[in-house]
């Protein structure tokens, strides 16, 4: 049976284990993600939600909450989401976008974004439609990620 809830301080190892796997243009850092995950966790505009097949974690989404002006509200942007590669094809990633979004309309957002390079289509046939595109310019010093 697959369920989707909020993470907790318990789904830290997990998470970071996925973590590894999903993040292709960045090294993550152990002590940044010992600093940084428990704020997301109490961050009222994150949300991050684990999936579980059987209690096992399989899966994690995070996204944030940002008022905009010019959607007229706030948005919903999905950062990260990464399903077990023995686990894909089941629809967990499915069912973590789909909760993400009714958490997101729940708390009135008017919008949904996605940046990516690798599940374009996976979005799309969500329903997500092309529309801008997503430049970064990495900081350092202060704003880097060790």
């Amino acid at each position: 049976m697959l369920s989707i809830d909020p993470a907790t301080t318990e789904d830290a190892t997990a998470i970071w284990g996925f973590l590894q796997r999903f993040a292709t243009s960045y090294a993550p850092s152990r002590e940044a993600f010992g600093r940084n995950y428990p704020r997301l966790l109490e961050g009222e505009d994150s949300d991050i939600l684990v999936a579980r097949r059987s209690g096992i974690a399989v899966g994690y989404l995070l996204a944030h909450r940002s008022l905009t002006l010019f959607a007229g509200g706030p948005i919903l942007e999905i950062i990260e989401l990464y399903v077990d590669e023995a686990h894909r094809g089941e629809g967990i990633g499915r069912a973590l976008v789909q909760a993400v979004l009714d958490r997101a309309w729940a708390a009135g957002c008017v919008e949904a974004v996605v940046p990516t390079r690798r599940a374009e289509e996976f979005y799309e046939a969500l329903g997500f439609q092309p529309s801008a595109t997503y430049l970064k310019l990495r900081l350092l010093g202060g704003g880097e990620s060790d």
